[in-house]
């Protein structure tokens, strides 16, 4: 019995580090693919000229991607589907954000109209309104 829980240890602990390798190649294949192409010596001259203006728009774009990398990895593995809604509209947020970042005021706006407003508050009305009725429906043992 020990013997299986050690050679079980050993195939885990073999099968994290193939693992591990298989990652470190790809993320090391694509950040040599970064590093060697000429949009990205153009960004690091520009940060090592001390551009600020630049180096806070490289900075907040990176962050605004990343709370939306976020809350979309909340809206999949949310249990609650009213907060998904909610996360999803934080989504659309950070989007309209980008797009105002870009430069492109009318998307962001249309943006902000469009899915916030209206296609947001419709998936979460429609979302309250037939919990309630499946919720009954359980209790009274009609499913």
């Amino acid at each position: 019995m020990a013997e299986k829980s050690g050679v079980n240890i050993i195939r885990s602990i073999f099968e994290l580090s193939i693992l591990l390798i298989a990652l470190g190649v790809i993320f090391g294949g694509i950040a040599l693919v970064v590093l060697f192409s000429p949009w990205a010596w153009a960004i690091a001259d520009r940060l090592i000229a001390l551009d600020i203006k630049y180096t806070i728009q490289l900075i907040s774009f990176a962050v605004i991607g990343g709370i939306i990398t976020l809350l979309a990895m909340m809206v999949v593995y949310s249990n609650n589907i009213v907060h998904s809604g909610l996360y999803l509209l934080g989504c659309f947020a950070g989007v309209a954000a980008l797009y105002m970042f870009l430069n492109a005021p009318f998307l962001g706006v249309s943006q902000v109209l469009v899915y916030i407003g209206a296609v947001g508050v419709l998936l979460l009305f429609a979302v309250m309104l037939t919990r309630k009725t499946i919720m009954e429906e359980e209790v009274h043992g009609e499913i």
